[in-house]
Order: structure tokens, then sequence, then C-alpha cells
């Protein structure tokens, strides 16, 4: 339909002004990634599908099709990624990464919370007055939780997420994740059986409710530091985008 149309072309819009603004970024630093680094990733991946039995009998062009892209654009984002490993390297050391590991790690522990939710979309919503009733409404839904009412049914009855069907449960989620960080900070502060706030994410609003909770296991920062490193990065790389993204005169 036009709606999903019209995500999918901002979708590739957004990606494709991010690899212009990574392009002019990395020219500028004097950032120089070889055609043997590059090649040499290629390969390395090459490797780990071949030696995977999951993806056995399939090619690398034949995953990169699967999921919409080709050669061309994942050896870009392969020299994106080694150019900006370069560009941080010297400003990520062994006291920074120690130190975000300490206030990390749940990020590397296995800790995992079950969590419900319910989502009012809000993603089509253009003006405040739509924003600010739907912001009413959730908080509407949770007073009725307040007093009595079942989460799940709740969830059935006006959640927009698929989910709904049962329950609004997500199952099992890890501090590491795809979701919202705002999301996932508010999953891992609730105790068992507490509802959450409404929260906002680019989704709309929810409600959170955490039904069970794994403690994770002892891990020391030795054995995680590439992992570590790689959160960093992570995370530093947004923060660039983000500051790019800001800074540039984008004309469409």
């Amino acid at each position: 339909d036009a709606e999903t149309l019209n995500t999918i072309k901002q979708e590739i819009l957004d990606q494709l002004i991010t690899d212009i603004l990574l392009e002019e970024f990395i020219d500028k630093q004097g950032l120089v990634v070889a055609p043997e680094e590059i090649e040499r990733e290629v390969n390395q991946i090459r490797s780990n599908i071949t030696g995977n039995q999951k993806d056995a009998g399939q090619s690398l062009e034949k995953v990169l099709a699967a999921i919409g892209s080709n050669m061309g654009e994942f050896k870009r984002s392969i020299k994106h990624s080694l150019a900006l490993g370069k560009y941080f390297n010297n400003k990520i050391d062994d006291k920074t990464l120690e130190k975000y590991f300490d206030g990390n790690k749940s990020l590397f522990n296995g800790e995992s919370v079950k969590v419900c939710h319910i989502l009012i979309d809000t993603r089509n919503m253009k003006i405040q007055e739509e924003l600010s009733h739907t912001l009413e409404q959730i908080k509407s839904i949770k007073r009725e939780i307040d007093k009595g009412a079942a989460f799940d049914e709740m969830a059935k009855k006006y959640s927009n997420c698929p989910s709904a069907q049962n329950g609004g449960d997500l199952g099992f989620i890890q501090r590491k994740g795809n979701l919202a960080k705002s999301f996932l900070d508010t999953a891992f502060s609730l105790r068992v059986g507490q509802i959450s706030e409404p929260v906002q994410t680019e989704y709309g609003y929810h409600l959170i409710k955490v039904t069970e909770k794994k403690e994770g296991v002892n891990v020391k920062f030795g054995d995680v530091k590439q992992k570590a490193r790689l959160a960093v990065l992570d995370e530093e790389t947004l923060k660039l985008l983000s500051q790019l993204h800001k800074a540039a005169q984008i004309v469409i």
C-alpha cells in the first residue's frame, strides 16, 4: 500500500544520506581503507557462511539478495565500518572500555527479562494534538490496569502491536537488543509484576510489564573485552551519525 511504499522510500533516502555524510567525513579525516582490507573482510564473511550449517549451500551474494542488498552496498558498508574503527581506535582505550563494562554489565552477562507491552502507534500522527490525545489514552489505560483490569486483556483490546493477540507478550529480551533504548532502559529497571508509566519510542507510547527475570552470570572484563569494544564503537558511531545529520545542510 501507499503507506508501506512511503516508509520504504524514506528508509532508502535516509540510508543514502547517511552514506554520503560518512563518505564526506571519512575523506575529511583522511581515513584510508585499502581495497585488500575490504576483500579480507568479505572473504572472512564468505568463510563464515560456508562453515555455518544453517547457511549451507548459500553464497554471500544469495544472502545479500535475500535481505535486499548487493555486493556494492555491502563493500561500502565494510569500508565505512573499517574507517570508523580506525577513527575511534585511538579514542577507545582499555580504561574507557572497562569503565563502560562496569556500568553496563547487564549487556554482557546474559541477564534477561520477560516483558509484555501495550503499544499505541503514533507513527502516522503529524500534529501535537494527536500525540497529546494518544498520551492521554495510554494514561487512561494505565489507570484502568491500576484499578484491577488485567494487563493481557487490555493489550488484546487496545494494543496496536501484533503481540496484542498474545496479551502483549514479547517473551524474554536481553539488554543488548534491537528494541529502543528507552524501552530497554525501562524494562530492565522494573520489578517483576511492576508496570511502567507511558514510555515513548519511535513507534509510539508503550506500557511495559515485566513478568519474569533471569539473572545474569558472573562475567569478567577480560572475557568480554572485544564485545565491550564493539558496543562502545556502536554507541560512538551512532553519536557521530547524529552529529553529522544535525550539521548537514540537506536539501531534497
